[in-house]
């Protein structure tokens, strides 16, 4: 990767994330990705909850072809242990890919990723060490927990119904309407989960979801 451009970093919106978070910093840039890291310092809270103020070093890389890749965030001082959410890399699971892919479709800046997804997954962990439960709702581990939020992401309680939906959102819309509605519901789904599966196929695209349904097959 060559430097970025000056433009390149301001559509990624690295500035403001530095002047937002004046603990952290741009580092060289490596052969394919943009480095910010140092103190990440927050203060945050959840419906209900606490609000809580604390910092953790991280180490946020940036790839190339941000926004459509996912950054890949670590925890530097080793306050956070393997058990908790972390890939087998180290990394921190920020969520499922399909879920912060969403997130960046809606938002694509370095900024709005870290308001919205590791400020949130350091909240809770903070929030975990004051009272040894999350603040919010917890996946499971690995593949259950990529099935249990694609599950909340195409708005069913049914975790055995997400293929179904997975192979719907990687046809064509015209197609895929007029399928029986994997929910269990006897209708098509152009009577029945349209929107959710339209909203999730026209931000992703319906190749993603087809790599996702091969994966989970």
């Amino acid at each position: 990767m060559a430097e970025p451009s000056r433009r390149q970093l301001q559509r990624w919106r690295v500035e403001d994330l530095l002047v937002q978070y004046p603990g952290l910093r741009l580092c060289p840039v490596t052969a394919s990705q943009v480095i910010v890291a140092g103190v990440l310092a927050f203060s945050a809270e959840t419906p209900g909850k606490e609000r809580i103020e604390d910092e953790y070093e991280v180490e946020i890389a940036i790839p190339e072809r941000f926004p459509k890749w996912i950054p890949t965030v670590r925890e530097t001082r080793g306050r956070i242990p393997p058990s908790f959410h972390k890939l087998d890399d180290g990394s921190l699971c920020l969520g499922s890919p399909t879920r912060l892919l969403l997130v960046l479709s809606e938002s694509p800046s370095i900024l709005a990723f870290v308001e919205r997804c590791v400020v949130p997954y350091l909240y809770g962990y903070s929030y975990y060490l004051k009272h040894r439960m999350m603040p919010f709702g917890e996946l499971s581990h690995r593949q259950e927990g990529i099935h249990e939020d694609l599950a909340a992401i195409f708005g069913i309680e049914r975790v055995d119904a997400v293929r179904g939906f997975l192979r719907l959102a990687s046809m064509k819309k015209r197609q895929a309407n007029k399928r029986p509605c994997p929910c269990g519901s006897n209708r098509r789904l152009g009577k029945c989960h349209r929107l959710r599966v339209n909203d999730v196929r026209s931000r992703l695209g319906r190749y993603w979801f087809a790599a996702l349904y091969r994966n989970l097959s």
